[in-house]
């Protein structure tokens, strides 16, 4: 069976595989055993132990690691492995991902050096193919989570004005952007999220940069918040864990009908670990009356992350994949997370606050002022954020649309709540 040895950034920590019933087993290596340290750690819910860890305590850890649906079913026949083997896919696409950690095979370490590809329009066309983009990727031993088709890129930004400079990276080599190319199905993705980025930045929430991708106009780019790159264009990982391998959860129960996990539960771990609780949790509130007044209904709790800013605590991490989907009729427009006790924006009333509340240990008092702020921040600043949204892709059709939505959805919530707008 295949066996991988584990390392958080150039440390090796341990060895996953898998058990004769299929499920995968993490056990840490008995340097780390011996003289533990903070940053050993693959998990906050995973500290350091003689027993292995099994089951969906390592699931967990693991499996949201790999792209989602069908993006998985296509990477298991790229790779010939059934896409339920997490222990298998990783054995090829595990060499960079969300996150510090890295998967090679027993007895490969990691590159000492990072290796390249010269990038070109064409280049980033085909990496977007099915059969070429699963090549790419087992090419570049990367794997993002997710269900929407994406690439990681090195890029390292200009100055001047000049086109930044980009690489593929190939062989587990790591990156500093996401790039993520809208499908037929929902057109004008490329605005929906170039906007609801830049409102939930202006709710107040730290939010990683977009842009869109300067050598394929027709993507998206955002910054990773997992990666520091020096001056010298090199990268540190930084490690990183989404709600889901927070609360224990595998990827397929991200959204509230299939088991999510709650605020409070989210809450809970940032009592636990974060630098600074009472911060982390009212910027979590924050993003979720964000999204709410942006409508964007697929805020899931991969979506929500930490990042580790010392060896083992943590911050709440920038916001990313914030999308307007109230725009798309063929899309739910339900809460993809239960909040304020509900999963509908048409229960949401002054009373639910209070509900809030208690899901993130705030007082109600402050959950009226955060609400407040957010919802009176959209609008005042709507007008700007859709004229700097303007500069970057012209005078789209759909940016009226766009304008018209988030103004109507922060409004009705404003009028169901009881806001002062």
């Amino acid at each position: 069976m295949t066996a991988l040895t584990v390392w958080r950034d150039t440390r090796r920590v341990g060895t996953l595989d898998t058990l004769p019933n299929g499920d995968p087993r993490f056990a840490y290596h008995a340097d780390v055993l011996a003289d533990p340290r903070p940053d050993d750690v693959i998990g906050l819910a995973c500290p350091v132990r003689a027993a292995p860890y099994t089951g969906l305590q390592a699931a967990a850890v693991f499996e949201n690691l790999l792209p989602e649906g069908d993006l998985r079913s296509a990477l298991g026949q790229a790779t010939k492995h059934d896409p339920s083997d997490t222990v298998g896919l990783l054995g090829v696409v595990g060499g960079e991902c969300a996150g510090a950690l890295q998967l090679w095979p027993d007895g490969i370490s990691p590159p000492p050096h990072a290796e390249y590809d010269d990038v070109t329009p064409a280049t980033i066309d085909a990496a977007f193919t099915s059969a070429s983009g699963q090549l790419r990727e087992v090419a570049a031993r990367a794997s993002l989570s997710g269900a929407q088709p994406k690439i990681v890129v090195w890029r390292r930004p200009a100055t001047g004005g000049e086109t930044p400079e980009y690489k593929l990276p190939r062989n587990g080599a790591p990156t500093s952007v996401v790039v993520k190319r809208p499908g037929q199905r929902f057109p004008h993705l490329l605005e929906a999220e170039l906007v609801g980025m830049r409102l939930m930045a202006s709710a107040g929430v730290s939010t990683a940069s977009s842009v869109p991708c300067r050598i394929a106009t027709d993507c998206h780019e955002s910054a990773r918040f997992d990666r520091a790159m020096t001056s010298a264009g090199s990268i540190t990982r930084l490690h990183a864990e989404d709600g889901c391998q927070l609360t224990g959860r595998l990827s397929r129960n991200k959204y509230a009908g299939t088991g999510a996990p709650t605020f409070f539960e989210l809450c809970a771990v940032l009592n636990r670990a974060s630098l600074n609780p009472l911060e982390d949790r009212e910027s979590l509130f924050r993003w979720a009356i964000a999204n709410a007044a942006i409508g964007n209904y697929d805020a899931h709790a991969k979506n929500v992350s930490v990042v580790y800013v010392t060896a083992d605590g943590v911050r709440l991490a920038p916001a990313y994949d914030v999308v307007v989907t109230a725009i798309y009729d063929q899309l739910d427009r339900t809460f993809a997370l239960n909040f304020c006790g509900t999963t509908s924006p048409n229960a949401l009333q002054p009373a639910r606050l209070r509900i809030a509340a208690r899901e993130f240990g705030l007082p109600e008092r402050r959950v009226v002022e955060i609400a407040d702020d957010v919802v009176q921040r959209m609008h005042s600043r709507l007008p700007d954020v859709m004229e700097d949204v303007s500069r970057l892709v012209g005078a789209v059709e759909a940016l009226d649309r766009l304008s018209a939505s988030v103004s109507q959805t922060a409004s009705d919530l404003a009028r169901r709540l009881g806001l002062s707008t």
